[in-house]
């Protein structure tokens, strides 16, 4: 009986959770930068970077929750005014529940990367913004209603969704973002920035006016080879609050390096193996493993539910997966300078 309470709790979320919004997250925020900050775009070791990213959740509860995020990237317009800019384009589909709550949203970010250092491209300070379309729609068919109850059973036949209202809506979004990239060698990398999306605050109601409320993230990461070793830490943290909602996830991974990089190959030639447990407090744990060859990341991850929620989900939690690439297209070499 707990179990299906669990389910209709669940489902009210997923259809009508219109005051209280919070959007969705990846366990491997790291892994989705331009849904973590628009300043990522561009930030990274080669000239093109694409990204897809994969979650399934909730299966042991109800119908299962599934999202789905795409992104390619690159750097632009290099050496301009001390710096170069980033552009990227990202998009991002998640379907809830037995309503099929789907949110669809897709995005075009800018980024400048500003050299604070002596110019060797080790030390950047990035704002970026991001705009495009946030959509979403319901489907009632496959929910039931205590008009459409005969004595017997629910009877479909009967109409309830002209009293509830719309079924889809569309609206403009906005967001911003700072990022400070520090890589003084290819065995040390930290970086850091801040957040703050739906700037404009876009009207995601059915029925009546809903703004959709803006979300401040915070992050940060670390990636250091030890000193004469082949092992190195990879710590990363992320910070998130929405409305009366917040969550914090850290954790990190060891890093087993299988084949190092070099200064004039960068990150071409780089072949490693990571696993490491991470913390969503107060709700989940989780595991993490990546591996990385030439260029190539593949990125596994499991959530073991500790909330309350495990009455209903027997502690299972999400499955996600990460599968990345980034492509060098320069005829030379160059200095390492993003990872």
């Amino acid at each position: 009986m707990l179990k299906k309470q669990y389910i209709i709790v669940f489902m009210l979320l997923a259809s009508f959770g219109l005051q209280a919004q919070q959007d969705v997250h990846f366990s491997q925020f790291f892994s989705s930068p331009l849904t973590l900050n628009p300043a990522s775009a561009g930030m990274f070791s080669g000239d093109l970077r694409g990204i897809l990213n994969y979650r399934h959740q909730w299966a042991s509860v109800t119908t299962p929750y599934t999202t789905m995020a795409a992104s390619v990237d690159a750097p632009v317009l290099q050496n301009f005014g001390g710096g170069k800019f980033g552009l990227g384009l990202n998009f991002f589909k998640d379907n809830a529940g037995d309503s099929k709550l789907s949110t669809l949203n897709a995005n075009l970010s800018l980024a400048y990367h500003l050299d604070i250092g002596d110019g060797d491209g080790s030390n950047y300070l990035s704002v970026g913004f991001q705009g495009g379309m946030h959509q979403r729609s319901m489907a009632y068919g496959a929910l039931t209603w205590d008009e459409q109850w005969n004595g017997d059973t629910f009877d479909q036949k009967i109409n309830t969704v002209d009293n509830i209202g719309g079924t889809s809506l569309s609206a403009f979004d906005m967001s911003t973002g700072v990022h400070w990239n520090y890589t003084p060698s290819n065995k040390t990398r930290i970086s850091s920035g801040a957040s703050l999306y739906h700037l404009n605050s876009p009207n995601v109601g059915f029925n009546e006016a809903s703004a959709l409320r803006k979300k401040l993230t915070v992050h940060g990461s670390g990636d250091f080879t030890l000193s004469n070793s082949t092992m190195g830490i990879m710590p990363n943290f992320v910070f998130v609050k929405q409305g009366p909602n917040q969550y914090i996830d850290f954790g990190g991974e060891l890093k087993f390096i299988l084949q190092e990089a070099t200064r004039f190959t960068n990150y071409k030639d780089e072949m490693y193996f990571t696993i490491g447990p991470y913390l969503r407090w107060g709700d989940a744990t989780y595991v993490v493993s990546r591996f990385n060859r030439k260029g190539m990341t593949l990125a596994l991850s499991y959530d073991i539910n500790l909330s309350e929620l495990t009455a209903a989900s027997s502690r299972n939690g999400g499955f996600e997966i990460m599968l990345g690439y980034k492509m060098d297209l320069a005829t030379t070499t160059r200095a390492f300078k993003f990872r």
